[in-house]
């Protein structure tokens, strides 16, 4: 099977591919860059760019924006200007606006935007010429986005992005749903998310699918399924270039489909990670002091919560496997070696 071009607006990919966002600093500069150079859509997160473990920083919602813009030039530099350079920013940070507001103020070609629903992205976007692309879980969450955008900006989503209840990360699905996934899988949600872009006008809306995408057959698969493209996660979290300590990622590439469990978040989603020292605790019920100087997350209630997410992800960051925070897909069978991005997209070629 041919794999085709991806179009997003006014924006096209050789291949239909976006990288996950993946955050705390997996999605680096060097990965995104990366992916741009090799002829997918390059994402870079924007989640734990400030230094939680750093008190002397008196303003860190500018920090995190400072660091950010630094990242966004670095890769457009690595990957000589090309128009495929965009981020993902999580709903629920507390800074939110401002991030987005430093994405467009650097230019960047899309955004992506989910971990709740990005109600008010057109708002802090403004005129702007930038993608901006929605990442929902079921079709009554895709239309209250399309319909908010309409009424309060005049605006329709360039793309859309959906998870399936087997995806990495934080998820927006009961436990309900994700124990029985068949009753919301991809397929499912795809006739869900095609009848509102009918509905609304947007009949060629590029609509790609998240959730267990390791290999070229996997990318056939969902465009054969009726989707025009994937977003990969966990399989690009070994890449060389992705921002994470070796030692991690060999928690990863260790790992099977047996080491993963279910926890609830701080953020106050259920989230997919890996069984290790914290999570077993977590598990537990115990609890790992910590204080919290910026509140990072506005869901997040630091009072109930039994350990810091940012914390824990900056551990994972840092190779520090023992205190680290392991998010991931069901496919962890697929995460094998460490290899150079390219390397992946090799196997996409004709």
């Amino acid at each position: 099977m041919k794999l085709h071009p991806l179009k997003i607006r006014n924006l096209t990919a050789q291949y239909p591919v976006i990288q996950s966002g993946m955050g705390v600093r997996i999605g680096s500069a060097e990965l995104a860059a990366a992916v741009v150079n090799a002829g997918g859509f390059g994402t870079i997160s924007t989640v734990g760019l400030g230094d939680v473990n750093n008190t002397d920083i008196t303003n860190y919602f500018a920090h995190c924006s400072e660091a950010l813009a630094g990242l966004i030039r670095q890769a457009r530099e690595a990957s000589a200007g090309k128009k495929l350079l965009g981020i993902n920013v999580m709903v629920a940070l507390a800074n939110y606006k401002e991030i987005v507001q430093t994405a467009v103020a650097e230019k960047v070609d899309f955004i992506i935007s989910g971990a709740g629903l990005p109600l008010q992205l057109p708002e802090f976007v403004g005129d702007a010429d930038i993608a901006l692309i929605p990442v929902i879980s079921s079709g009554r969450a895709f239309e209250l986005v399309v319909k908010t955008w309409i009424r309060k900006y005049n605006r329709l989503p360039d793309a859309v992005i959906v998870e399936g209840p087997r995806c990495g990360g934080h998820l927006g699905f009961t436990m309900e749903q994700i124990e029985h996934p068949e009753t919301c899988s991809l397929d499912k949600l795809l006739v869900e998310v095609k009848e509102v872009s009918l509905k609304y006008g947007m009949p060629d809306l590029p609509t790609l699918a998240a959730g267990e995408v390791a290999c070229r057959a996997d990318i056939e698969n969902f465009l054969r399924m009726g989707y025009d493209g994937v977003q990969i996660g966990t399989y690009f979290i070994t890449a060389k270039e992705a921002g994470i300590a070796d030692a991690s990622k060999q928690v990863f590439i260790n790992a099977t489909n047996d080491d993963i469990t279910i926890i609830k978040s701080p953020v106050g989603l259920p989230v997919r990670v890996i069984k290790t020292k914290l999570v077993q605790k977590v598990l537990s019920g115990e609890r790992t002091p910590f204080t919290c100087p910026y509140r990072c997350l506005r869901s997040c209630n630091p009072a109930q919560s039994l350990f810091c997410i940012a914390r824990a992800l900056m551990a994972t960051w840092s190779g520090d496997v023992d205190n680290g925070l392991f998010m991931c897909g069901c496919n962890l069978d697929s995460v094998k070696k460490i290899y150079p991005i390219q390397e992946f997209f090799d196997t996409l070629k004709d």
